[in-house]
C-alpha cells in the first residue's frame, strides 16, 4: 500500500469510528472489529466513501500490474522446443568484402539459403574482438571483431533475423578472458592493480596462472570474485537488448555458452535471474563434456533451458577425433545409441532440451567420421532430422564437407572449420578463401552450386528431412520410443495425437531384413526411403545404410 493509500484508508477509519457509539468499538491485540447501526451508517460523509471506493480501486489495479508484470517474467524458452539449430563460423561462412574473410554482412547475405535449408535458429561462433581465428579468446566482449565488421553490423544481422522470424544465439565465453583482455594485461605481474583477483594465479608475483586446456592465451576467470559475476552477468544481459531501450528486436534471443561447467553454478543462477529481467524468453544453452548423469545438475530450471547432447554424439561416432570407429559407420552395434535415447528421456527437468547433433567447430565433420561413404551420410542426415529434442547442423555438413584433426596436422582445428564450399571452383563471390583444406576439392560435388537443385544429392535431403520435421508437429514435438531389436537396427517412433513415425536405419555392415510393424504397413505411407526395399510378406530388406520413414495411424 503507498502512502495516499494509507492516508485515505485512516482517514475513513477516523471518520466513520468518530459518528459510533463507543459500545459499538471493542478493542483486541490484533483486530478491531466495528458494529455499524444503520443510523451511524448514514452519518458517514459521502466523500470518505468515495475515498475509500478510491483506496480499493487503486489496490486492485496495482494487485493487477504487478501479476502482469510478474507473469511477464516468468522464464518461457518453449520457442526453443522447435529450434532446428544452423551453427555458423563467420569467419568461413561467406566474404562480402572480398578480404577473404567470412563476415557478418556476409551472413546477411546468407540468410536466404540458410532458410531454405528450413533452419529456423542461428548460432554464431564468437564474434567479438580476438587475437585467434576461432574467437573463444575474447579480449573485448562488447566489441564486435574488425575482421567480420561493426557492432552496428551485429545489431543489423539481429534484426534481419528476427524480420524473417528466426532465432538467434550468440557464443558466451565466460570460462575465460583473452589474455590481451585490458582486465588481465593490467592485473599480469601487478599486484596492486584493481584486477587482480580477476584471475586465478598460480604463485605470488602473478605470473602464472590457470587457464583453459593448454591455451595460455586464456586465462581463468576466478569467480570467487562478485566482482567477476557482475561483470560477466552485465555481458551476458548487454547483448539481450544493446540499445537498453526495452526493444529486443536488436537484442540476442539467448547464448550458447563454452565450456559451461567452469564457472560455478551460482554464476549461473545470478545469469538467469539477470536476463529473465531483461528477456524472459532468452535461452541458455550449454556445452557440456561431462557425463551424462551430471547434466541434469545444470538443466534444473534456475540455470540452462538446453544443453548439447554430448553423451549421444558419443555414443554414435566413438571418439570425435578419430574416424570409422563408431555405430553410425557401422563399427559398433547400433544399440550404444538406442539404449543412450532411451535413459535420456528421463534425465532433465520438464522444459528443459537436449540438443541432438552429428559434428560441430570442434570434432571431426560427420562425413569424415563416417569414412566418406555419402550412403552413411545419408541415412545419418535422416537419423538428426526425426531425433527428439531441438537439433543442431554445422555449415558444410548439408553438402558433406570433410575435416579431420589429422587431415594437417599442423593445422588441426583449422581443418574442421574450414572454408563452406559454395561454388563448383571454390572461388567465386562470397567464397571465403583464408584457409584451403586439403580435402573439399574443387569439382567434387562438394560445394552448394553442385548440388542446389539436384534431387539424388544430400543438400536436397536435408531440405526435405527439414521440411518434413517442420511441418510434423509429431517429429519436433512428439512423444518418442526405440522399440527393442534383435538385430542391429535402429528403430524409433515418434507420435502426435493419431499420427505416428516410424524410422528405420540400417547402420550395420550387412543386409537386414525386418519384420515390419502390421500397424506400421496397414494405412501407412513411406514419407521417404532408400538402399530399403518394398515390403514383402511384412519385411522390409535393407542395404548397409539403408532408411525408410513411414508415417501411418497410431499404433
Amino acid at each position: 500500500m503507498n502512502l495516499l493509500s494509507a492516508f485515505l484508508l485512516g482517514s475513513v477509519c477516523q471518520e466513520t469510528l468518530g459518528n459510533v457509539g463507543e459500545s459499538a468499538f471493542y478493542k483486541l491485540p490484533y483486530l478491531a472489529i466495528v458494529s455499524i447501526t444503520e443510523q451511524d451508517l448514514m452519518k458517514i460523509s459521502r466523500r470518505w466513501l468515495m475515498a475509500a471506493g478510491i483506496v480499493l480501486l487503486i489496490l486492485v489495479v496495482g494487485l493487477g500490474l504487478k501479476l502482469m508484470i510478474d507473469r511477464s517474467r516468468v522464464h518461457d524458452a518453449s520457442w526453443f522446443s522447435k529450434a532446428i539449430i544452423y551453427q555458423v563460423f563467420p569467419r568461413s561462412f561467406r566474404d562480402s568484402n572480398g578480404d577473404g574473410i567470412g563476415d557478418i554482412q556476409g551472413i546477411i547475405d546468407g540468410l536466404d539459403y540458410i532458410q531454405s535449408l528450413g533452419a529456423n535458429t542461428l548460432w554464431l561462433n564468437p564474434v567479438f574482438k580476438t587475437s585467434s581465428n576461432h574467437g573463444y579468446d575474447v579480449a573485448d566482449y562488447y566489441t564486435v571483431n574488425p575482421d567480420f565488421g561493426t557492432n552496428a553490423d551485429l545489431i543489423r544481422l539481429i534484426r534481419e533475423v528476427h524480420r524473417r522470424g528466426m532465432h538467434i544465439l550468440l557464443d558466451y565465453v565466460a570460462n575465460h578472458t583473452s589474455n590481451i583482455h585490458p582486465f588481465f594485461l593490467d592485473a599480469y605481474k601487478n599486484l596492486a592493480s584493481e584486477y587482480s583477483d580477476f584471475y586465478i594465479w598460480t604463485n605470488a608475483e602473478h605470473s602464472t596462472y590457470e587457464h583453459f586446456g593448454s591455451e595460455l592465451t586464456m586465462p581463468r576467470l576466478n569467480y570467487n570474485n562478485p566482482a567477476v559475476r557482475k561483470y560477466m552477468t552485465e555481458v551476458a544481459t548487454y547483448w539481450l537488448d544493446p540499445n537498453n531501450d526495452g526493444n529486443l528486436d536488436d537484442g540476442a534471443d539467448g547464448y550458447r555458452c563454452d565450456v559451461a561447467g567452469g564457472p560455478p553454478h551460482e554464476f549461473w543462477q545470478q545469469v538467469r535471474e539477470a536476463m529473465n529481467a531483461k528477456n524472459p524468453q532468452a535461452v541458455l544453452l550449454g556445452e557440456f563434456w561431462i557425463d551424462r548423469d551430471k547434466i541434469p545438475d545444470y538443466l534444473n530450471n534456475k540455470e540452462f533451458d538446453a544443453a548439447f547432447d554430448f553423451p549421444t554424439y558419443m555414443a554414435l561416432t566413438a571418439l570425435h577425433e578419430t574416424n570409422d570407429d563408431g555405430p553410425f559407420a557401422g563399427r559398433q552395434p547400433i544399440s550404444f545409441v538406442s539404449d543412450m535415447l532411451r535413459k535420456e528421456k528421463t534425465l532433465i527437468a520438464p522444459n528443459s532440451y537436449l540438443v541432438r547433433f552429428l559434428n560441430n567447430h570442434d570434432t571431426n565433420r560427420v562425413m569424415s567420421d563416417l569414412g566418406d561413404d555419402m550412403q552413411r551420410a545419408r541415412a545419418a542426415a535422416v537419423w538428426l532430422a526425426t531425433a527428439p529434442g531441438p537439433i543442431e547442423m554445422y555449415q558444410g555438413e548439408e553438402i558433406g564437407m570433410q575435416g579431420s584433426v589429422t587431415d594437417t596436422p599442423q593445422y588441426m582445428l583449422e581443418n574442421l572449420r574450414s572454408p563452406l564450399i559454395w561454388y563448383a571452383s571454390g572461388t567465386g563471390p562470397g567464397q571465403t578463401t583464408w584457409y584451403r583444406s586439403p580435402k573439399n576439392l574443387p569439382n567434387t560435388d562438394i560445394s552448394i552450386q553442385e548440388q542446389d537443385g539436384h534431387n539424388d544429392s544430400l543438400l536436397t535431403l536435408y531440405r526435405t528431412m527439414l521440411a518434413l520435421r517442420q511441418r510434423e508437429p509429431a517429429l519436433w514435438s512428439g512423444e518418442y520410443d526405440l522399440p527393442w531389436q534383435s538385430k542391429n537396427l535402429y528403430v524409433m517412433r515418434r507420435w502426435s495425437g493419431n499420427t505416428m513415425f516410424t524410422i528405420a536405419i540400417n547402420f550395420d555392415r550387412d543386409f537386414i531384413t525386418w519384420d515390419a510393424p502390421a500397424g506400421m504397413l496397414t494405412g501407412g505411407q513411406n514419407v521417404i526411403s532408400m538402399g530399403a526395399y518394398d515390403p514383402n510378406n511384412g519385411k522390409i530388406k535393407f542395404n548397409p545404410g539403408g532408411y525408410a520413414v513411414y508415417k501411418s495411424p497410431l499404433y
